[in-house]
């Protein structure tokens, strides 16, 4: 019996040692500690639309650690039923697409208002990760670049509602699965949201997704919390039409037509990112 049971383990740990070396290993892609970002691994932008200013931004490295900030203003004159972007991002990959992603966040303050009547859509203020995995068109339809139509989007949200009823050193940590359903992908469409939990503000988080090929899923993880597996029915039929990795602040502020601004405000650190390349194709 001892020498069957040794066999078995011996068998299992020769199997788990064969699927950790199919596996691409985890790559320091920045851990920040360099004066400035690196112009070969990383781009910027910011994001205003629906008349949102974005009067206040930082993007800078200090301590080992992407310090970012974005305060943004909604309109007071469109009557848009929803909200609008004020975003502030750093892209990095360079136009690759990655299996996994990890890195550790920290939300120092968040300050978020909705409207007092005119508008019932809410605004939220979030710390970020997103990320294009493929594109789901048809196989006879591949997309024009730069077209975002189709891509598949996963999205890290550590954020803070102006409906929230939490206690306010709470934060939610939501994930966001879907299908862009326009060019620059602010619509979506057939949309899985998850929640991975809560954090404290000031409380240090990591977040991690891992794209499983072949099971068709996405692995989504907060800290040791267990593991939240989202499933697709989309095909893999090509890369994304533009790649696109990217931390950020992103303000979401509804529109309050005659009435006093909504304000989104959101200041976080990033920490050691980590990715993992994809697999090579066979």
């Amino acid at each position: 019996m001892r020498i069957l049971l040794g066999g078995i383990i011996f068998l299992l740990v020769c199997l788990v040692g064969i699927s950790a070396q199919a596996q691409n290993p985890w790559v320091l892609y920045d851990d920040f500690n360099s004066e400035f970002m690196d112009i070969e691994k990383w781009t910027t932008s910011e994001r205003r639309d629906g008349g949102v200013m974005i009067l206040e931004s930082v993007r800078e490295l200090h301590g080992g650690r992407l310090h970012m900030m974005g305060r943004a203003f909604g309109n007071t004159s469109i009557p848009y039923s929803w909200t609008r972007a004020g975003d502030v991002n750093s892209s990095f990959g360079m136009g690759k697409v990655f299996q996994s992603l990890k890195v550790s966040v920290k939300v120092n303050d968040v300050e978020v208002t909705g409207c007092p009547s005119s508008n019932t859509s809410f605004s939220s203020s979030r710390a970020r990760l997103a990320t294009f995995f493929f594109n789901a068109n048809a196989k006879e339809n591949p997309p024009p670049w730069n077209n975002s139509i189709g891509n598949v989007l996963v999205q890290f949200r550590i954020q803070r509602s102006s409906i929230s009823t939490d206690k306010p050193q709470l934060l939610e940590v939501l994930a966001d699965v879907g299908k862009c359903s326009d060019a620059t992908c602010y619509g979506a469409s057939e949309v899985t949201v998850v929640s991975l939990g809560n954090i404290m503000l000031g409380q240090w988080a990591t977040i991690q997704v891992d794209w499983d090929i072949e099971n068709s899923r996405f692995n989504l993880k907060l800290n040791k919390e267990p593991t939240i597996v989202v499933p697709y029915a989309w095909e893999v039929n090509h890369p994304p039409s533009s790649p696109w990795n990217a931390l950020g602040v992103a303000n979401r502020i509804a529109n309050c037509p005659a009435e006093e601004r909504a304000m989104g405000f959101i200041d976080a650190e990033f920490e050691n990112l980590f990715v993992r390349e994809l697999p090579p194709s066979p």
